[in-house]
């Protein structure tokens, strides 16, 4: 029994299994995407369920451009926590993205020229690649894939050579016209991995998952929108002020009504002044007509009693 557990022992770093981390980053929110997948890393995806999501995250076109980096020889053991310091610019656009999803491992053999062809015909995009440099600038606003090929990662000098890779992801996402990425970060030949007895993995998960600080943190990747700043947002109309409605109904309180007890009843002292003074004019106006009257008819008789005079004398 011992005889077994020592030849397992030696046995175990010679076991490889071909699986390859898988890491997307987008800039815009893409709702609902982990659930193309199982909830749990702990045993490889399979390579259909990956490739739903990615066309999940490929179909609402919200980037305009999508970097697919493939870095020979990464596995996930280069992109746990512990190694965040080799990748500062690449954690650093992980924590400025809104959908971000960390496979440590998938099974190998996702058709990513099957995802390139979904993205052209999707987003009627076109294909620029690179080899271990910089893209071609472009300045229109047609949708780019942006195939991204690094060197193998070397066994000597390897962190160094995953920072250097790191500084051209981070100028090739510089050189875009446009803020609205999506970033995949995987390996077509991955390096080797040795099997982890998953009671292990459950124990450190840490260790085992991709940059778990950022990607099982919801403050970092909580399903929010973070970047609508650079998107006209749906204004916040106040309440229309001089709207037709609003306008009949101002016009409607301003109209004064004679017969309304509240207009009395408020300006009672206005009312009372303007019935004497209205009185006091008739009263004026009576009295000036009277005494016009008055004058007339003496005037007319006093023409009248001199005539008589006059005829009196005559007859003497």
């Amino acid at each position: 029994m011992i005889s077994l557990i020592i030849t397992l022992a030696l046995l175990i770093p010679f076991i490889t299994c071909g699986i390859t981390p898988v890491l997307i980053a987008s800039h815009k929110l893409v709702p609902n995407l982990n659930t193309e997948i199982s909830d749990s890393n702990i045993n490889p995806h399979n390579t259909s369920s990956v490739t739903n999501l990615l066309k999940k995250l490929v179909t609402q076109c919200s980037s305009d451009a999508y970097l697919i980096v493939d870095q020979p020889g990464l596995t996930y053991k280069d992109l746990t926590k512990s190694k965040g310091e080799n990748w500062p610019y690449l954690r650093n656009y992980l924590y400025m993205s809104s959908s971000i999803v960390g496979l440590p491992k998938v099974d190998t053999g996702i058709d990513w020229d099957y995802i390139e062809k979904y993205i052209i015909k999707t987003c009627d995009a076109e294909t620029l690649r690179v080899h271990q440099g910089e893209a071609a600038d472009y300045y229109d606003i047609r949708t780019r894939v942006i195939r991204m090929t690094l060197d193998p990662l070397p066994d000597v000098n390897r962190e160094q050579a995953i920072r250097e890779h790191d500084q051209l992801i981070r100028k090739n996402l510089r050189k875009l016209p446009s803020p609205h990425y999506t970033l995949i970060l995987t390996s077509s030949n991955p390096g080797i991995v040795h099997p982890v007895p998953e009671f292990v993995a459950r124990r450190n998960p840490e260790n085992f998952e991709i940059f778990s600080d950022i990607v099982h943190d919801a403050q970092h990747n909580g399903g929010v929108e973070k970047n609508d700043r650079f998107h006209k947002p749906e204004p916040n109309w106040n309440s229309v002020r001089d709207s037709n409605g609003r306008y009949f109904e101002n016009k409607k309180k301003d109209e004064l009504h004679l017969f309304d007890s509240e207009l009395w009843a408020k300006n009672e002292k206005l009312v009372t002044t303007v019935l004497v003074m209205v009185l006091s004019l008739f009263m004026i106006k009576t009295f000036s007509v009277v005494n016009s009257i008055k004058r007339k008819v003496i005037e007319w008789r006093t023409p009248s009693s001199g005539g008589y005079i006059a005829m009196d004398k005559k007859r003497k």
